[in-house]
């Protein structure tokens, strides 16, 4: 097939590393026959040429054998489904999940297009219809404004579901380790001498993410040997007359959440922030120092996303997969003016053991060491 790209040739490459065109190919498709110094050497010299990555070879060559355009096999669809087309463009997260799969899209030789479900006036099947219209088979469903399932003809794409707010089917997914996330705030906080560190979350919320926050905190609580069910506030909305008084009955020093109103009334309360009690924020969206709390990696699911259905392209997997892939990335503590800053920030408490075992020595109450993944 004859190369229509302005970038180098394989020969042009070849001539320029002092190796075979052959050697060239296997490097740039990191074939371990080649030695990896060497995969990283050819590389270097063939992006320092302008070459770039053609992800979906074989897909065009599908396209050849079906007569379909090969330029429309690179586009990607981000799949959104709220009210108005850009509504979840206000949420961080998902603003920033988008700008890291756009970002690795266009490094690896793909376009990513957003695809609303409103265009197809709410129907999954006739958005199936207008992607396949397309020429498009990658899918990257974006966080969705609750959980739900969305009921696209699956059998037509490589799909990618970034964290859990789509709840059936089950595809493969990006997201944040949000069981570690939690317990790494309570860490935090534990290390910055907060003794009695509650959980305020919305269970509505909590149901995005699986219940992963809960879990870790439980998990965390549990494992320093802080585990008291009345530091837990876990209402389907949060409220502030019920907040207030589950402060009140919990003795709380400590707040962690996703609802940064509970900082406006706990200041309505007398309540001085963080010197009476200290609040983290399982999803800040941004690490200025304004409130302290777990700071996501959102571009970094996203480019995990992009990852796996440019994975499935490649090995061209369609349909619903047998075995769902998690990626999981790690996000981090970053300080801010409503808690204490922890002198070790970054660095997850080692689980206690079974205080009832008897050959087991006692620990103090929080020892800082090295994360380790319960996921």
């Amino acid at each position: 097939m004859r190369r229509h790209s302005s970038g180098p040739s394989l020969r042009a490459i070849a001539t320029r590393a002092s190796v075979s065109v052959a050697a060239v190919s296997m490097a740039l498709r990191n074939h371990p026959r080649i030695p990896a110094a060497t995969r990283s050497r050819i590389q270097r010299l063939a992006m320092e040429l302008g070459w770039k990555p053609n992800p979906l070879l074989a897909e065009a060559m599908s396209a050849i054998r079906a007569g379909q355009p090969v330029a429309d096999r690179v586009t990607l669809a981000w799949v959104t489904a709220h009210s108005r087309r850009d509504n979840w463009k206000r949420v961080p997260f998902f603003r920033r999940s988008y700008e890291g799969a756009a970002a690795r899209a266009a490094a690896a030789g793909y376009r990513l297009d957003h695809f609303w479900l409103g265009d197809a006036d709410g129907h999954a099947s006739r958005l199936s219809d207008i992607l396949v219209a397309r020429g498009i088979v990658g899918v990257l469903v974006a966080p969705l404004p609750k959980p739900t399932s969305l009921a696209l003809d699956w059998s037509q794409f490589s799909a990618v579901a970034i964290a859990y707010s789509l709840t059936a089917p089950r595809l493969h997914r990006a997201s944040d380790n949000h069981v570690a996330s939690a317990r790494l705030a309570v860490t935090s906080l534990a290390a910055a001498g907060r003794r009695r560190i509650g959980l305020a979350l919305n269970h509505t919320f909590d149901r995005r993410v699986n219940g992963l926050w809960t879990a870790g905190y439980l998990l965390q609580t549990h494992d320093d040997g802080r585990a008291d069910p009345v530091l837990m506030h876990r209402p389907v909305e949060l409220e502030e007359g019920a907040f207030m008084d589950w402060v009140r009955r919990s003795r709380t020093d400590a707040i962690i959440g996703t609802d940064a109103r509970v900082l406006g009334w706990l200041k309505r309360a007398g309540v001085r922030v963080p010197e009476d009690i200290a609040y983290a924020d399982l999803d800040i969206s941004a690490a200025d120092g304004t409130i302290a709390g777990i700071y996501q990696d959102a571009e970094g699911i996203g480019a995990a996303a992009l990852d796996l259905v440019a994975g499935q392209l490649l090995r061209h997997e369609r349909g619903l997969p047998d075995k769902p892939k998690a990626v999981l990335i790690e996000s981090r503590w970053a300080g801010g003016a409503t808690a204490p800053e922890p002198p070790h920030p970054t660095l997850l408490a080692t689980p206690h053991p079974d205080r009832h075992h008897p050959e087991w020595p006692v620990e103090p109450a929080v020892t800082i060491a090295r994360p380790v993944s319960f996921d």
